[in-house]
């Protein structure tokens, strides 16, 4: 291959890459921070901010628990599909997404065209104290939600840590876990 052929691939993939690297996408369970983290990080880093959830809430005017009540959770996960691939890659965003998000191969797969992926963490005892008082949690709605908590997380762990970046919530404010986002961010954009 000529030489000027290599500089231009070379060139075309870093732009792709630049626009990736300007979309925020978090994911984590649910507990893990994501849409208060999202919501300060967005303002501090003047990105535009997409919460999937309330999102999806608005767009069927409907709440998640209603949605999973109506029909079920399979077409909620299909409603995710259909929210996401709506979304433009190169957009200056910060995408909190849904903890099931995951669940879908095809939901990775048009998350990592949109942007870089950051995995908030924590354990599943941290979780379930910061929710355990949370009605609005279809998946947990049964007779021992922290066992089924443990389950889920059990079952998404390996998907979530396939994210570009893994943060740490456990013991951290939203302000720190948001800085070390940034820095990450910037390294990454400078």
């Amino acid at each position: 291959m000529k030489r000027w052929k290599i500089l231009k691939i070379m060139e075309n993939t870093a732009k792709i890459s630049d626009k990736k690297n300007q979309t925020i996408i978090l994911t984590g369970m649910m507990g893990a921070g994501k849409s208060t983290v999202g919501s300060v990080l967005s303002r501090k880093l003047k990105l535009g901010f997409i919460d999937l959830d309330t999102l999806i809430e608005k767009t069927q005017k409907l709440s998640i628990p209603e949605i999973f009540k109506l029909y079920g959770e399979e077409k909620f996960r299909d409603l995710e599909c259909q929210t996401i691939c709506g979304i433009e890659p190169g957009q200056k965003l910060v995408i909190s997404t849904g903890g099931g998000i995951v669940e879908s191969k095809k939901n990775i797969e048009k998350l990592r065209q949109i942007g870089r992926i950051y995995y908030l963490s924590a354990p599943c005892e941290v979780l379930y104290e910061r929710i355990k008082d949370d009605t609005k949690r279809p998946l947990l709605m049964t007779k021992n939600p922290k066992n089924t908590l443990k389950e889920i997380l059990r079952r998404r762990s390996a998907r979530y840590e396939c994210a570009d970046f893994k943060i740490k919530t456990e013991n951290k404010t939203a302000k720190e876990i948001v800085d070390e986002i940034v820095e990450i961010y910037e390294k990454i954009n400078s």
